[in-house]
């Protein structure tokens, strides 16, 4: 039979709950604190989101470096209609050093543009607009490396009818360019496993279907093509092609890294 409690005994258990569940609702808040605080720290270390799986185009700019980036636009029309335009950002890299080099390499797409462009406004009739819209990033910068990436798009009578993006990657010591192709080894191997990480992270695109894995190899491998920069993820790869662009997020790509 069980027997009453007495008043102490429930007033000392009832102390007792209190105080457990007061040392557990404590060690809780002390758990989440010190969670929160590891997040924290890595994303200020490695910067971004870093529990996404896969890289959104966004800007990594980091103001604790020896230098910084403040964004410019250029904006021009041409023809003698002025009825073809340009409309692009772009990067300026400044601090103590003379970064003139730097910017020139930056700067060389906004150039490419311009004479695109302007060569288009003496092809259009009259009635017809064609505009350049242009949006750049930074996704990754810091004492050694800088990489940004314009993404363009072409409008021909306000329908979308071209649209690229274009990877500059900078050895921020020697302040030379990367030559993108080099930093990858990219065989048909590559490809097939390429293809399959483009389905998992962006579904299926009925184009890539009629490219052969050698077709994708090609494209990889070629410099007006190929899209390669790094980011906070790691490094993202991918291609240029008729009516688009895919890229594929690489957490992994140190194992595919040239030695040189």
């Amino acid at each position: 039979m069980k027997k009453e409690w007495s008043g102490k005994k429930t007033a000392a258990v009832i102390c007792g709950c209190l105080g457990a569940g007061i040392i557990l609702l404590v060690t809780f808040y002390i758990s989440v604190f010190q969670l929160v605080r590891g997040v924290l720290v890595l994303e200020r270390k490695y910067g971004g989101n870093i529990a996404s799986e896969y890289y959104e185009f966004h800007n990594e700019v980091k103001n604790n470096l020896s230098y910084q980036v403040r964004f410019e636009d250029y904006e021009e029309k041409f023809g003698d209609s002025k009825n073809s335009s340009v409309d692009i950002a772009y990067p300026v890299v400044y601090g103590k050093d003379d970064f003139t080099a730097v910017n020139k390499i930056i700067q060389k797409e906004i150039g490419k543009v311009k004479s695109y462009v302007e060569s288009v406004a003496g092809q259009l009739g009259k009635s017809e607009e064609f505009e350049f819209d242009g949006e750049c990033y930074v996704t990754y910068m810091d004492e050694e490396l800088l990489s940004i990436i314009y993404v363009e798009y072409g409008y021909l009578n306000d329908e979308v009818y071209e649209s690229y993006v274009v990877s500059v990657n900078i050895d921020m010591e020697s302040k030379m360019a990367l030559t993108n192709t080099q930093l990858l080894d990219i065989d048909d191997e590559f490809s097939i496993d390429f293809r399959e990480r483009c389905e998992k992270q962006n579904g299926s695109i009925e184009l890539l279907n009629y490219y052969s894995d050698q077709n994708i190899t090609q494209m990889l491998t070629s410099e007006e093509h190929l899209i390669i920069f790094y980011t906070p993820l790691g490094m993202e790869v991918g291609f240029n092609y008729y009516g688009g662009w895919v890229t594929v997020t690489y957490r992994d790509y140190g194992k595919y890294q040239k030695q040189l």
